[in-house]
């Protein structure tokens, strides 16, 4: 695994690759293995601030050591390194889609008889929202194709959370924010599978019969005592928008509750960044831009803070960088938007792997473009367990 590797953290017995970051104009002639001490030194004294080291040729006993505790240098305020905060993030979304999933089936059988597990899984959306903060977005892209409504419901909950977070809304009104998403496309389940998967365009009675999921779901959930009003808000205004085109009442302006506006937006996003039935899924930065747009009817000035919120090119999108890598966004730097900590997989000049974590704020190299993970075949939840968190 090709790794790069600050001079102070170099270790004899490393095998550097190249010099990626450098004061003076010194290069390292040749690849090969740090032999001692005094060798680190001279290259330091030369104005080697940053290598690159290949772990497979590495030969040092404390080299992969050495390199985990580079890997997880970084904490959260939490006091959580990068990869704890992915693998608790990697560990929620799968039990979210548990108990989802479980919810879905209970619905389908019949109703909805409490919403203890509801509320369990939105309690700890909510926690790891503010303990996995760079990291817990990124489990929004994963789209593993299962059932539509199953991933983008949970993938909904965990944005409302995260945007309603960066707009300082207080705990209890997430939890409620978050309950409200994760059941806000329940009454799906009581439509015919031909509609709600149907590849060609629907028919205008089939449009009207669909969007009455929204009356379907608060009708499910009318027995069930305890259901805040804010969940409810988030349930009936998912699709209603600002210029009055939505559904199911037409609801326009002043009409829309913030909640209502931030979910329209939540629900937007993540609809065009997963691959539906009849299109290809947008690229998280593409979708964006659609939605800054006056005919989408939502409410710009929480666009541009939902953009402020999770990123122009946000966490688990792909990306192209000036100098012809590919990469990964991992971190956003909110001191530099267009500047985040991005993870490479690919170089395209030299058409070899390389897997190495880049801060883009310190360097200078720059993301150029967006990228789709079906143009490399990736699937991103395996991409992220085996490719760059598999110690």
């Amino acid at each position: 695994m090709l790794q790069l590797i600050n001079i102070d953290a170099l270790l004899p017995g490393m095998f550097i690759v190249k010099v990626t970051k450098q004061a003076g104009k010194v290069k390292v002639a040749t690849a090969g293995i740090l032999k001692d001490q005094q060798t680190i030194t001279e290259l330091a004294d030369k104005g080697i601030l940053q290598v690159q080291v290949d772990t497979k040729k590495s030969t040092h006993l404390d080299v992969d050591e050495k390199l985990d505790d580079v890997e997880d240098e970084y904490v959260n305020a939490s006091g959580l390194s990068y990869n704890q905060q992915l693998e608790h993030s990697l560990k929620l979304h799968d039990q979210a889609k548990t108990i989802q999933g479980r919810i879905i089936k209970r619905v389908a059988k019949g109703k909805i008889a409490d919403l203890e597990e509801v509320d369990l899984i939105t309690q700890q959306i909510v926690k790891k929202t503010f303990e996995c903060d760079d990291a817990l977005g990124i489990t929004t892209l994963l789209n593993e194709n299962i059932e539509y409504s199953l991933e983008h419901s949970i993938n909904c909950a965990i944005l409302m959370v995260m945007f309603g977070r960066s707009l300082e809304i207080d705990k209890a009104t997430l939890q409620h924010l978050g309950v409200g998403a994760l059941l806000m496309d329940i009454g799906m389940v009581k439509l015919p599978l031909l509609l709600t998967q149907k590849v060609d365009s629907l028919t205008a009675q089939e449009t009207e019969r669909m969007q009455r999921h929204v009356d379907i779901g608060l009708k499910l959930l009318e027995p069930i005592e305890g259901v805040d009003e804010v969940s409810l808000t988030v349930i009936k205004q998912h699709h209603e928008r600002l210029d009055g085109s939505g559904y199911p009442k037409g609801l326009s302006g002043d009409q829309i509750s913030q909640y209502g506006r931030m979910i329209a937006i939540v629900d937007t996003y993540d609809s065009l960044t997963t691959t539906r039935p009849y299109r290809e899924a947008h690229k998280p930065a593409e979708a964006l831009k659609k939605m800054q747009d006056e005919s989408m009817g939502l409410d710009r000035e929480l666009v541009n803070k939902f953009i402020g919120c999770i990123g122009a090119n946000p966490i688990g999108s792909l990306v192209k960088l000036a100098s012809g890598r590919l990469a990964m966004v991992m971190r956003l730097n909110h001191l530099h938007p267009l500047s985040p900590v991005v993870m490479i997989f690919y170089d395209l000049t030299t058409k070899r792997d390389e897997v190495a974590r880049l801060d883009l704020s310190t360097v200078e190299d720059e993301i150029i473009g967006s990228l789709s993970p079906d143009d490399f075949g990736i699937k991103l939840s395996g991409f992220l367990r085996q490719s760059f968190f598999n110690k």
